[in-house]
């Protein structure tokens, strides 16, 4: 018997508020025995709750109230009660969507190896869905967090493999124009943000609430969890380009250097752009953006004498921070730069990812290029609170990239996919355009 999903206990302001059910016209049930990926992951109980989770809409929590909850110090007994549903939540309208991927990709090792561990996060984060809440259960849960967080670490180049494997056996053409690659491209958008949004709630919640961990991540107090009431947007640059120049002159024998300009339209006698933000995911954006424009000034430029610099602007208004990255790289033709947001596509040779090193963005040797996901996850990371990654080039000169995001933290909203008829038939068949993401509210 599946018991009633009860309402999500009121953290603060910040996380009140029930799940959504979603409309029961739109949601997708699929017959447990029809389940061929999952029936040997889950037991046929946990399969119905797996379906049961996945009728709800995933809570969208804004930056702010994330800070409120972190700043009141609330109790770990309300931030439990809200992960021990939320999660399972998110992790079964992954699950469903998983499950409708082609089989030709489904089959790959790396892809299956994803699916299980996806669901036996789910069995493990069920184990705590009636538990008392007490000291021993606050322990047990934090470690489950850390074996999660841990678990799904190499979820992206896993994937990335998969993908490569399936191109590589002439079964999926990486072109904005191809209807498969298409529906596998919008399927990775929506898998890497749940992601995203998972190791969100699951480092907030350790950052707070273990006590080790607080002292490892932010030895100076200054962080909220791992929010920054006052991230310095020029700071976080210049860090990445100093790690982003250290990569490419292992390449090249020489960098770029880096102008860099700012300014706080909001208040004139600031000396700095800082704004509430989590600063490992700016230097994310930063550094996947500074490794493509230096290889493509670095490689345009082989035969000279100079090496451009690569100019950097940040503007704050009342609504938004601006972030205007130029270089002189060469640009892109038109053709090209209608790809470059997709998954897989790069203009550089392969990174071949070992077992013992996956690269990506959990690895401590990162690779220049190669792999085709710095831009499209880049991108993520800045919508994943409301902001977004554009890129304008002239093709023959230089490409410039601008990166906009939420100035005010109550603006900064997650956005989340949603598991229902329209997702299901996207990944299917892209034509179908109903919404099937969380909106700003």
């Amino acid at each position: 018997m599946i018991r009633d999903l009860s309402p999500r206990p009121s953290l603060s302001r910040a996380f009140s508020g029930s799940a959504v059910l979603a409309n029961s016209s739109s949601a997708i049930v699929l017959e447990v025995e029809e389940r061929k990926q999952v029936a040997n992951l889950l037991s046929f109980e946990q399969i119905q709750k797996m379906e049961f989770y996945s009728k709800f809409t995933p809570t969208s929590v804004s930056l702010s109230h994330f800070l409120d909850h972190g700043a009141t110090g609330l109790r770990v007994e309300e931030s439990y009660l809200f992960l021990r549903r939320e999660i399972p939540v998110r992790l079964a309208n992954m699950l469903m969507e998983l499950e409708l991927l082609p089989t030709e990709l489904l089959t790959e090792p790396a892809c299956k190896s994803i699916l299980t561990q996806y669901s036996q996060s789910f069995s493990d984060v069920l184990e705590f869905e009636n538990l008392t809440p007490s000291e021993k259960t606050y322990e047990d849960f934090n470690k489950l967090l850390s074996v999660i967080r841990h678990r799904h670490q190499d979820t992206v180049p896993h994937m990335a493999e998969a993908l490569h494997n399936l191109r590589d056996a002439g079964n999926l053409n990486v072109n904005s124009k191809d209807r498969l690659n298409q529906a596998i491209q919008y399927f990775l958008d929506r898998l890497y943000m749940s992601r995203i949004s998972i190791q969100m709630l699951v480092s907030q919640h350790k950052a707070l609430y273990c006590p080790e961990e607080s002292i490892k991540s932010n030895p100076g107090g200054r962080l909220k969890g791992t929010i920054d009431p006052k991230c310095d947007a020029v700071d976080v640059a210049r860090n990445a380009f100093e790690n982003a120049t250290f990569l490419c002159e292992q390449i090249y024998m020489d960098a770029p250097k880096l102008n860099i300009e700012w300014v706080d339209l909001t208040d004139g006698d600031k000396d700095s752009v800082d704004f509430v933000y989590i600063p490992s995911h700016l230097y994310h954006m930063f550094f996947e953006v500074f490794k493509n424009s230096m290889r493509a000034t670095m490689e345009f430029h082989e035969n000279s004498d100079t090496i451009p610099e690569i100019n950097v602007r940040i503007v704050k208004s009342a609504q938004d921070i601006s972030i205007k990255v130029c270089d002189q790289g060469g640009g892109i033709s038109r053709s090209v730069a209608e790809n470059i947001f997709l998954y897989l596509y790069t203009s550089a040779t392969r990174v071949k990812l070992s077992d013992a090193d996956m690269g990506g963005t959990t690895s401590t040797s990162t690779p220049m290029h190669g792999l085709g996901y710095g831009l499209p996850l880049s991108r993520l990371y800045a919508r994943y609170f409301g902001g977004d990654m554009k890129v304008a080039s002239v093709d023959g000169y230089g490409t410039d990239t601008y990166i906009y995001l939420r100035a005010l933290e109550s603006d900064a909203r997650e956005t989340l996919p949603i598991f229902n008829a329209s997702s299901s038939n996207k990944i299917r068949d892209t034509a179908n355009q109903v919404e099937d993401w969380t909106k700003d509210e």
